[in-house]
């Protein structure tokens, strides 16, 4: 049998694979006609960046800040992290919570709970929970899958509630930049008319790729999908009548009694 180093040799090896077969493949899909060579050129290059992103966005720091036992001897980036990251989610505008029936965690928004926006918790916060909720998506379906569900329940949503464009921006150039082929579908549930006209500024911030996979959900009627996709206890009552995982979500234990790889309120063994 391999030794444990081997096998985190051999892990990261597949881990950087398939990393570098989700840039391959978004080249393909934004240029069929180059060459084979050409899009892994491509592609190894926005891996390069991605490598100096994750390292200069402290994105292993930012993982592993609520875990006691992983914590770096820099304790003061941790703690400065934790802080960070629990006020910018007191309001509870983000959780992780339930599977798809394909496996696929469902990272939900609840943008009518934002009011304020600093752009350096807002980004970090982002990263945190996409990168948590791809952890819960690998364990779930043991390595089988690598995306994510996003789903914006725009229940409550006010104009006060809409966010700077420019973070906006900002957040879906790394999301297409450092994070290709991680989405598997972007569902906006029951946004309010005026949403629109922020919508008509943010989708062309919005790479190709990535737009195709927005979806708008409005009403029971349309909510069929979400039955089909998502069983009653893992749904949360605004993607069907009868969706059963709503309870209010405490904070705190996601952060600190809940595994990394696991979504709110999932047994941990």
């Amino acid at each position: 049998s391999s030794s444990p180093t081997n096998e985190g040799l051999d892990q990261r090896d597949r881990y950087a694979k398939a990393m570098i077969e989700r840039y391959v493949t978004v080249e393909q899909k934004l240029d069929k006609r180059k060459s084979p060579d050409a899009w892994e050129a491509a592609a190894t290059l926005k891996l390069k960046k991605t490598l100096e992103f994750r390292e200069e966005k402290q994105v292993d720091d930012i993982r592993l800040c609520f875990d006691t036992d992983k914590q770096s001897v820099d304790d003061g980036l941790h703690a400065t992290l934790r802080e960070r990251l629990t006020n910018q989610f007191a309001s509870k505008g983000t959780i992780i919570r339930g599977y798809t029936k394909e496996n696929l965690a469902m990272l939900l928004q609840f943008p009518g709970n934002d009011i304020a926006w600093e752009e350096e918790a807002f980004i970090q916060g982002n990263i945190y929970m996409l990168e948590r909720a791809l952890a819960c998506t690998e364990r779930q379906s043991n390595g089988e899958k690598d995306k994510v569900v996003l789903l914006f329940d725009y229940n409550g949503y006010g104009l006060k509630n809409t966010p700077p464009p420019l973070l906006i921006k900002l957040l879906l150039s790394n999301l297409r930049d450092h994070w290709p082929e991680r989405l598997q579908h972007v569902f906006v549930v029951d946004s309010p008319f005026f949403f629109r006209a922020f919508w008509a500024i943010i989708k062309h911030f919005i790479d190709p790729i990535t737009k195709e996979l927005v979806q708008f959900v409005t009403g029971e009627e349309q909510k069929k999908i979400f039955r089909e996709m998502i069983s009653e206890d893992q749904a949360a009552p605004f993607m069907f009548d009868g969706g059963k995982n709503g309870k209010d979500a405490d904070m705190s234990t996601f952060f600190y009694d809940t595994p990394f790889d696991h979504v709110y309120g999932e047994e941990s063994p």
